[in-house]
C-alpha cells in the first residue's frame, strides 16, 4: 500500500502506536507500506503504476488524477461496512471511487503580537513571512477569497485573477510538512500562516499568540482509500477498506494525525480499554472540528480534481495540469 507518513502506523514509529499488527493478525494479510508523499511536479508514473501497489490512501488531487488516469476502480461500497454511515459530505467528496478516511479544513493563521488583520486578504498585502501551504490546490484558497462560487472550477481569468493575488505577498514560505507551521509561529518568523485547526489548537496550548481569522467559507480536503485497477490482492485491499474505517483505527488514526474521522463513532463516548492518551486526543480533535455536529462542513469547499469539464461551465473551465504550471511558476 501507497500512504503519506502517518496515514499507516505498524509500531515503527512508535511500538504503542500500531493499527497494522492486528490487522495482519486478523485477516492473513501482510502489509508492504511505502510511504509516498505526491508531488504533481514530479513524474511519479512509475510509483503509481497499478501493478505497484493494491491500496492507495491519496489526497484529492491524486485521487482525481487516478481517477482520469483509470489507475484505480469503483469502490463496490456494499463490501465496505458501515459506508453509508459516513457523512454525505465526505462521501462526496472522495466520490465513487475512494472510501472517505480522514478530513481536514484550511485556515488562516496569524501572529496577534505582529498583525492585526480585518480579513483574510490581508495577508496578500503583507510583507510576510506567509507561509503557504506547497500545493496547487492552495490557489483555490485565495479563489474563494475572491468570491468564486466553487474555487476548485475556475475560468482561465479566475484562475489568473487567483494566482496574481498569490503574486501580491512579497515572502511566501512553501510547506509541506505542517511542522515547519509550527515552527515558524514557534520561532516568531511566521506573520501569517495556512494552517488547521489542530494546528492552531497546538500553538494555543503552548501559549503562542497565534490566532485564525474568522471567515464564512474555507478549502478542505478528503483524503481517501482507493483501490488499484491491477490490485493483486483485492481481497485483502477490501479487508483494508474495512479495517481502517472501523472506529477503533479511526480513534487511533485521529489521534495521531490530528485530522478528523471519516467515522463520525470515533466522537461518542469511547470503551474504557481504549487507551486515555488515545481517547483525550480523539476527543479533543472531535471538539475542534465539530464531528457530529452541524458545524463540522458549515462553509467548507472540499476540494476537487479540476477538470476542463466542469459541471455547468460547459467546459469552460481550467484542468488540474493548468494549476500545476502556474503553480510551478509562482514558486520558482
Amino acid at each position: 500500500m501507497l500512504a503519506p507518513r502517518g496515514h499507516v502506523e505498524w509500531g515503527g514509529t512508535d511500538p504503542q502506536v500500531n493499527w497494522v499488527g492486528a490487522f495482519e493478525a486478523a485477516s492473513g494479510c501482510k502489509v508492504n507500506y511505502l510511504p509516498f508523499a505526491y508531488d504533481p511536479a514530479v513524474d511519479q508514473s512509475e510509483t503509481l503504476d497499478p501493478d505497484a501497489f493494491d491500496v492507495i490512501a491519496a489526497p484529492p488531487d491524486l485521487a482525481g488524477r487516478l481517477v482520469a488516469e483509470k489507475r484505480v476502480v469503483e469502490i463496490d461500497t456494499d463490501r465496505v461496512e458501515g459506508y453509508q454511515d459516513i457523512p454525505k459530505r465526505l462521501r462526496e467528496a472522495a466520490g465513487g471511487h475512494g472510501v472517505p478516511y480522514l478530513w481536514d479544513k484550511n485556515v488562516l493563521l496569524y501572529d496577534s503580537d505582529k498583525v492585526k488583520p480585518r480579513d483574510a486578504e490581508a495577508m496578500y498585502a503583507d510583507a510576510g513571512p506567509v507561509f503557504v501551504r506547497d500545493t496547487p490546490l492552495s490557489i483555490a484558497d485565495a479563489a474563494l477569497r475572491q468570491g468564486a462560487e466553487d474555487p476548485f472550477a475556475l475560468t482561465a481569468e479566475q484562475l489568473d485573477d487567483a494566482v496574481g493575488l498569490l503574486e501580491k505577498e512579497a515572502e511566501r514560505v512553501y510547506w509541506r510538512d505542517p511542522l515547519e507551521v509550527v515552527t515558524g509561529f514557534a520561532v516568531g518568523s511566521a506573520r501569517f500562516g495556512q494552517g488547521t485547526p489542530y494546528l492552531l489548537d497546538a500553538l494555543e496550548r503552548a501559549g503562542k499568540p497565534v490566532r485564525a481569522v474568522a471567515e464564512q467559507r474555507v478549502t478542505g480536503q478528503v483524503d481517501s482509500w482507493q483501490v488499484s485497477a491491477e490490485a493483486a490482492h483485492p481481497e485483502c485491499a477490501y479487508l483494508w477498506l474495512n479495517w481502517v474505517t472501523s472506529v477503533e483505527v479511526q480513534r487511533k488514526a485521529v489521534a495521531w494525525t490530528g485530522m478528523a474521522p471519516a467515522n463520525a463513532e470515533v466522537c461518542e463516548a469511547a470503551p474504557k480499554d481504549v487507551d486515555p492518551a488515545v481517547r483525550e486526543r480523539a476527543e479533543r480533535i472531535c471538539g475542534l472540528y465539530g464531528v457530529g455536529t452541524s458545524r463540522a462542513f458549515k462553509g467548507v469547499s472540499f476540494a476537487d480534481y479540476p477538470a476542463k469539464d466542469c459541471q455547468g461551465r460547459d467546459g469552460e473551465c481550467t484542468d488540474y495540469a493548468q494549476w500545476v504550471d502556474r503553480w510551478k511558476q509562482l514558486v520558482d
